[in-house]
C-alpha cells in the first residue's frame, strides 16, 4: 500500500490548455480519493504548477478546499521562486508578467522530493497521478523517482495531445482504476517513454544540425559571390 499520493491540479481536475474537466465527474473522484486515502492512512497532496493566486483561485472555485487542507494543497509560491537560480527565477518571472496562469511544471518534482525527505520515506512509498508524459512521467523517472499514473482521458506531451505510449500505468475518473494503484502498482516498462522521448529530442537536434547546414550553405554563397567581384 502507498503512503503517499500526489495528484496534479492542472490537466487532469481542472481545465488547462485544450483539456475541459468534467465538474461532476472530478467532485465524485476527488471525493473517492479523500475518502479511500483516509481510510488507509494514506496522506494526499493536491499539487499545483500554478502561482499561489490562481492555484487558490482555482481551488476555491471547484471547492477542493472540503478535501484538502492548507498542508496538502500545494503550489508555486514567491519563496519558491527566490530560491531559483539567477536564470530560472528570471524566466520564471518573465514567464507570470506575460502569462498569470504560468505553470512551472518542474515544481512538483521538488516538492516530492521535499515531503519525501520531511516524512522519512522512500520512493516505492509515493504515486503520483499526473496526464504528461514529458514533464510529468520523463520527468518523474529521472528526478523524484517515484511510481506514477498518466490520466488516459487527458494524455499530453508538453500539453499537446499524443497516443497511449505503452508499458506504462493509466488511470481515470472511475476510482477503481487508482485503488488498484495506491494497493498494489504493478510493474511498468520505460522502453517506450524512453524512447519517444528520444526521438523526440533528436528531431529537434537534427533539425538544429539542418538548420546551421542551411546557414553555412547560404553564407558559403554570399562569400563565393563576393571573391568572384574581387
Amino acid at each position: 500500500m502507498k503512503k503517499l499520493c500526489f495528484i496534479e491540479l492542472e490537466g487532469v481536475l481542472t481545465n488547462y490548455k485544450e483539456y475541459v474537466a468534467n465538474d461532476a465527474k472530478v467532485k465524485e473522484f476527488v471525493e473517492s480519493l479523500y475518502n479511500f486515502c483516509k481510510e488507509n492512512k494514506i496522506e494526499v497532496f493536491l499539487v499545483s504548477g500554478h502561482h499561489e493566486t490562481i492555484a487558490k483561485q482555482k481551488m476555491l472555485e471547484k471547492k477542493f478546499h472540503e478535501f484538502f487542507d492548507e498542508k496538502h494543497f500545494v503550489f508555486v509560491n514567491n519563496i519558491y521562486i527566490e530560491n531559483k537560480s539567477e536564470e530560472d527565477k528570471k524566466l520564471h518571472k518573465e514567464g507570470l508578467a506575460k502569462n498569470p496562469d504560468f505553470n512551472d511544471s518542474f515544481f512538483k518534482q521538488v516538492l516530492i522530493q521535499r515531503v519525501l525527505k520531511e516524512m522519512d520515506l522512500n520512493e516505492r512509498d509515493a504515486l503520483l497521478l499526473c496526464n504528461d508524459v514529458w514533464v510529468d512521467g520523463y520527468y518523474t523517472s529521472r528526478f523524484s523517482k517515484i511510481d506514477f499514473a498518466l490520466f488516459e482521458e487527458n494524455l499530453t506531451d508538453r500539453g499537446n495531445k499524443i497516443e497511449w505510449l505503452s508499458g506504462l500505468a493509466y488511470f481515470n475518473f472511475d476510482f477503481d482504476s487508482v485503488k488498484q494503484l495506491l494497493m498494489n502498482f504493478p510493474s511498468i516498462n520505460l522502453v517506450s517513454l524512453d524512447k519517444y522521448v528520444f526521438e523526440v529530442m533528436n528531431k529537434v537536434l537534427v533539425g538544429d544540425n539542418v538548420k546551421n547546414s542551411i546557414r553555412q550553405t547560404i553564407f558559403k554563397k554570399k562569400m563565393d559571390k563576393i571573391e568572384d567581384k574581387l
